[in-house]
């Protein structure tokens, strides 16, 4: 039996995008495939003054191994130190303290056939377990570690473009992301596509079900309940909800409710631009996630208009609880929600979104998901790279 370490940087407090992606990645794996896999969380942590500075939270307590949804996780605890902020910061210097804990991870990756890492903090432990170690390392890339933290600094795009050349192949989880990284980092480094797919638990509910999730949640019947799910974070572009929301309803003639489900940085200013503007719309906070496929199945629409996007996970578990998805043309949502749903950012954004918003609300459109965006093809594609790469390492 092949033996595959799986690691990548995480968040107890937020068990969402990359975690669930690393869970739903393993368990679909391990049903069609005879590996051991082992699963490492790199978890960085701040102690009390700069818990103080940059406003973070205290963690109450610091397992060494979880089980999420039945994977096992051994967490690796890391506490962010002054030295590295102040390198990096003030001297544009890579952060030596993490990188030599990352190196001990790697080391510890002796006895593995294959490693298997997501995003830049974990690639590190990859490419150095793949370089010492001489076993073939793999780095998925999700998001923001492409196509917006490069950008934003030189030191991080010089890593990143060193992580793309070393790993033995790099997964995207769309060909926009491939194609920014290509184009914005380096195109010197092996790639394949691997989607990611909607867990078990978001599916379209029966009828009945249905109706008895609007009565619970305050619905009436001839309601259409638009909503955004996500982050409020400037990445999403969740300043321009209120607009959104107001020009839908104002072109749509029929009774409407908006919902605004999740937390951030910018929920309050949200809030207080949706109320100036009158817009009555319910939000929700930070949910539960065993409650995020109930919200869904009482959801018509999903607006996504955010700046940079991956692959989003979001519209792909609307669409598979039966809603329709108008989001911006950035990054892989065209491959999620097809291209005709997804509008270009620029002039009159607003107007060509909420105008599309309206045509899917008015209904005749067909908007279904892809059959290669499901876990089960991912782990099957997987599967066949990996074989590919240990075989040949034989």
């Amino acid at each position: 039996m092949k033996q595959i370490a799986v690691l990548f940087e995480g968040d107890l407090n937020q068990r969402l995008g990359v975690f669930n992606a690393v869970i739903n990645r393993v368990k679909h794996l391990q049903q069609i495939a005879d590996y051991k896999v082992d699963v490492y969380m790199f978890h960085v942590y701040d102690g009390w003054l700069m818990r103080r500075l940059r406003h973070s939270q205290k963690i109450e307590s610091r397992p060494d191994e979880i089980v999420a949804d039945g994977v096992k996780m051994h967490i690796t605890w890391f506490r962010r130190r002054w030295s590295d902020v102040i390198r990096h910061r003030l001297f544009h210097q890579p952060p030596r303290a993490m990188l030599r804990r990352l190196h001990r991870l790697g080391w510890e990756m002796r006895g593995h056939d294959l490693v298997s890492a997501h995003d830049r903090i974990a690639g590190h432990a990859a490419t150095f377990a793949g370089k010492h170690l001489h076993i073939p390392c793999f780095i998925t890339w999700h998001g923001s570690s492409i196509h917006t933290q490069p950008a934003q600094d030189s030191i991080i795009k010089e890593m990143t473009i060193k992580q793309l050349k070393d790993a033995t192949c790099n997964f995207f989880v769309s060909q926009g992301l491939l194609d920014k990284a290509r184009a914005e980092l380096t195109s010197d480094f092996r790639a394949e596509l691997l989607l990611n797919g909607a867990s078990s638990q978001f599916q379209r509910y029966s009828d009945e079900h249905r109706k008895e999730l609007r009565e619970r949640y305050g619905l009436n019947a001839d309601d259409k309940v638009i909503a955004y799910v996500g982050r409020f974070a400037p990445v999403k572009n969740v300043t321009l909800l209120p607009e959104i929301f107001q020009e839908i309803q104002q072109k749509y003639p029929h009774p409407v409710t908006f919902w605004a489900i999740g937390d951030g940085t910018q929920l309050a200013d949200t809030q207080q631009l949706t109320s100036s503007k009158g817009i009555n719309c319910r939000f929700f906070g930070k949910v539960a996630p065993d409650e995020v496929p109930d919200l869904l199945n009482c959801v018509d629409l999903l607006v996504l208009p955010s700046k940079y996007e991956g692959l989003p996970l979001v519209p792909i578990e609307a669409l598979s609880c039966g809603a329709h998805v108008v989001a911006s043309n950035v990054g892989g949502s065209a491959e999620a929600v097809g291209p005709d749903n997804a509008i270009n950012l620029g002039d009159n954004f607003i107007d060509r979104f909420t105008t599309r918003a309206v045509e899917l609300l008015r209904g005749g459109i067909d908007q279904k998901l892809l059959p290669e965006l499901t876990w089960t093809a991912t782990a099957e594609k997987e599967n066949r790279i990996y074989h590919q790469y240990l075989d040949s390492n034989n």
